[in-house]
């Protein structure tokens, strides 16, 4: 990975990269008092790695809104029901401590890419999580782009992904298609959110770099291909962009502050627990529309 993009005239951070591939912690910074020094090479950080953890921060729901909010505006959230007395925050509530977690797992997936503009990126502030389990996996866009054939990317450089939020509904398993209430919910999602085409090789409208927009939970289909040759690459495309040299994985501990560049990475919620947790999570909101 390289650094190479960080200014030498800001300062200099407690960088500890997590993976070759992508991901970093930073040490020594306080999320709730921090200078623009500071959080213009925190944000360099966050466009270098694209994931970046930081522990030990002590936040309230406003606290934690204001640092989103120098990333631009916040967004709302369409299935995350439990919001705070603080716009833009939310309540994020595990699935642990229910017999759920045989019948739903999130699995990979990238947000709001079933929108004309998907999100920025999103933040999570853990209050209470299991001492042990619930890791969030990452894996790079840019990397699963640079690692496929010059012939693949070839062919693939004027083709459309299709993004269907009903399918990462149906797969999840969120939504059992023999319940009819099951089925009103999805006609009143579709309502509101048509499916959506997006390149499925972009540029990362801030660092310039090429990466295979790809989301697994979302992506179904490549526009104008038939449909056994669209589900046969789609397939191929999916297990590549998930290789294990393409990730880095975030271990949770309270007070625990986890961001993410939206825009470049795929990312997984282990659902390996049982105790209840809870976190304040936020999602940003972003103009761009993937090109």
């Amino acid at each position: 990975m390289s650094t190479a993009a960080i200014s030498s005239d800001l300062p200099k951070l407690d960088i500890r990269p997590m993976t070759g591939a992508l991901g970093c912690e930073i040490f020594g910074v306080d999320l709730a008092n921090m200078d623009q020094p500071t959080f213009d090479a925190v944000y360099q950080a966050f466009l270098d790695y694209s994931v970046v953890v930081f522990r030990d921060q002590e936040l309230e729901a406003e606290s934690f809104a204001e640092f989103g909010k120098r990333f631009g505006k916040l967004e709302e959230e369409p299935f995350v029901p439990n919001k705070t007395d603080t716009p833009g925050v939310y309540y994020f509530k595990g699935a642990g401590g229910t017999k759920k977690l045989s019948s739903q797992n999130l699995g990979w997936h990238m947000d709001h890419s079933y929108q004309k503009n998907p999100s920025l990126g999103a933040m999570l502030y853990a209050l209470d999580v299991p001492e042990t389990g619930g890791d969030t996996l990452f894996a790079s866009h840019y990397l699963s782009y640079e690692y496929l054939s010059e012939p693949m990317k070839e062919f693939l450089a004027d083709k459309i992904g299709i993004h269907d939020v009903l399918h990462y509904g149906i797969e999840s398993g969120h939504f059992a298609i023999s319940s009819a209430e099951a089925l009103e919910r999805l006609t009143a999602m579709r309502k509101s959110f048509p499916q959506v085409e997006h390149p499925l090789i972009c540029t990362h409208p801030e660092t310039g770099r090429k990466m295979l927009y790809i989301n697994k939970g979302w992506t179904t289909a490549i526009k104008d291909l038939h449909p056994r040759e669209s589900k046969a690459i789609l397939d191929m495309l999916k297990e590549h962009s998930l290789q294990d040299r393409f990730q880095c994985r975030v271990r949770w501990y309270n007070k625990s502050v986890l961001l993410w560049d939206n825009r470049c990475v795929q990312h997984s919620p282990n659902v390996d627990y049982e105790d209840p947790r809870i976190m304040l999570r936020i999602a940003l909101h972003s103009d761009w529309i993937p090109a």
